[in-house]
């Protein structure tokens, strides 16, 4: 089984650009399509996305399209898709006559979907994005655990918080609350617990008294921000044999690096910052989102003036102004323009 999450399709990808400004919605679509193709290539037996498919609840129909074609292909080679639709997504998803694909098992609601994968008996269940998630979480999973078979190798699909997760460069830890799962709540007999939300990847344990069962994210698959730009991001292998605990393999994608030029106000003439930059820019990945961070008024007018004749046009460049605490959005600066977080 092939699990990936938080593709959020549409992210930075203007339909009508008003500049020629480089834009990264690409780059998801890229990655979307690289897990896909993989999967094709290494023959899976089933592909679960955990949430978030599209960046926005409203998407533009032309980025619908664009995605919903690329899942019919690969739903209609004949592996299945399982998807959860997460937050972004409103816990639901644009209609389409290609929804009713019979390879295609998205969660509107809380259900369980049997799957029999290589004669071995799978149930997959799940439910769509609920916000008070901690205080629905036992009914919700109550309710799914009824509808399990003995003998089956049951999964449990969501786009949720849990109890323990971390986030940024901070490492903010998740505690229980009325949008966090305790992991008390989570008493069942699932053997594996399945989820987007979370954009870094990592596993937490659920401790029963007689076991310990994965909750796994496997992340985003591309950064979002720059929080987000010293992790990895990539997608989640689960092999399975009816007789042994499922092998769980994290697979590393080809996502656009991020790194930080920090600019100090002691900078006192155009041209010492030219030098300094000349320098540092050197250093920076070809491939790569750039933040240049600018302490005063007069130093951001002097990269206004210099820093497009100083960067390769291949680097996504962002220049965040510190004095005024805010950002510069895309097409705000001049000629060749930025991102923002």
């Amino acid at each position: 089984i092939l699990f990936f999450a938080d593709s959020h399709l549409g992210f930075d990808f203007p339909v009508r650009p008003r500049s020629k400004t480089k834009r990264r919605g690409g780059d998801f679509f890229t990655n979307f399509e690289y897990i896909l193709q993989t999967a094709l290539e290494q023959q899976v037996d089933l592909v679960i996305h955990g949430g978030d498919l599209f960046d926005r609840s409203k998407v533009h129909p032309s980025i619908v399209n664009k995605a919903y074609d690329r899942l019919f292909d690969f739903v209609d080679s004949g592996i299945p898709l399982a998807l959860i639709p997460g937050n972004h997504d409103r816990s639901t998803l644009p209609t389409s006559l290609f929804l009713q694909h019979p390879n295609l098992y998205i969660f509107y609601e809380p259900r369980v979907y049997n799957l029999n994968l290589k004669n071995q008996f799978f149930q997959i269940a799940g439910f769509p994005f609920i916000r008070n998630i901690g205080q629905e979480i036992i009914s919700v999973v109550d309710d799914l655990e009824k509808r399990l078979s003995k003998g089956s190798t049951s999964l449990l699909c969501m786009h949720q918080a849990i109890q323990g997760a971390t986030v940024g460069p901070a490492n903010y830890t998740f505690h229980p609350g009325p949008q966090v799962i305790s992991k008390k709540d989570l008493k069942s007999s699932f053997n594996l617990y399945l989820s987007g939300h979370i954009h870094r990847h990592q596993i937490i344990h659920v401790h029963h008294e007689d076991r310990s069962t994965p909750f796994i994210y496997p992340g985003s698959i591309e950064r979002t921000s720059f929080a987000e730009r010293d992790e990895e991001k990539g997608f989640v292998y689960l092999e399975f044999n009816s007789k042994e605990t499922p092998r769980i393999t994290f697979e590393q994608l080809p996502s656009r690096p991020m790194q930080q030029i920090k600019i100090e106000d002691k900078i006192t003439s155009k041209s010492q910052l030219v030098s300094l930059l000349r320098s540092q820019v050197k250093a920076v990945d070809q491939r790569a989102i750039l933040q240049i961070s600018s302490p005063t008024e007069t130093i951001s007018t002097w990269l206004k003036e210099e820093i497009f004749k100083l960067v390769p046009e291949s680097i996504h460049l962002q220049l965040r102004h510190q004095w005024i605490k805010t950002e510069f959005r895309s097409g705000k600066i001049s000629g060749r323009s930025s991102i923002s977080e």
